[in-house]
């Protein structure tokens, strides 16, 4: 019954991001990035192979609607076990927030939050933190000082 639920919920996710345009803008991102797609959890679509710099540079994957646009082999996605699921939390919030008409903004402003607050733009960004912050491959938050930022 349980995975009914998740499949449902699932479904909604998607539907929505759909018509809030964000899951076709991570689909162009990803042909123009040259990325091989495939099925990723709880119905997102993984980008591998993904060759592009834009819209985050130094970033091993990001999320794009119901596209997780991924910038690491196989291998080193083995590595980072968890990578995916914590990207797939990130396809809720572009849904909770209207896509592309909420997420980039919030999501922007968060990050600057936390660069202000600790020179790091995951560690205190409520989008990441509420994502997992372990999951995706960034520090705890307890590490990172807010005084890191005053040298």
């Amino acid at each position: 019954m349980d995975g009914e639920r998740v499949r449902a919920v699932d479904h909604l996710r998607r539907v929505v991001n759909v018509i809030t345009l964000a899951t076709p803008l991570g689909l162009l991102l990803a042909r123009v990035g040259r990325a091989h797609l495939r099925a990723g959890p709880h119905g997102t679509i993984v980008a591998a192979g993904y060759a592009w710099s834009f819209p985050a540079p130094h970033a091993s994957a990001l999320t794009i609607g119901d596209v997780i646009l991924l910038r690491l082999s196989d291998d080193e996605l083995a590595g980072r076990p968890r990578l995916l699921l914590h990207e797939a939390r990130h396809s809720v919030q572009w849904a909770c927030l209207v896509g592309v008409v909420g997420f980039p903004a919030l999501y922007g402003l968060a990050s600057l939050w936390s660069w202000l607050a600790c020179r790091n733009a995951a560690v205190r960004n409520v989008f990441e933190v509420r994502a997992g912050l372990s999951d995706g491959g960034y520090p705890d938050a307890a590490t990172v000082s807010p005084r890191s930022r005053r040298r």
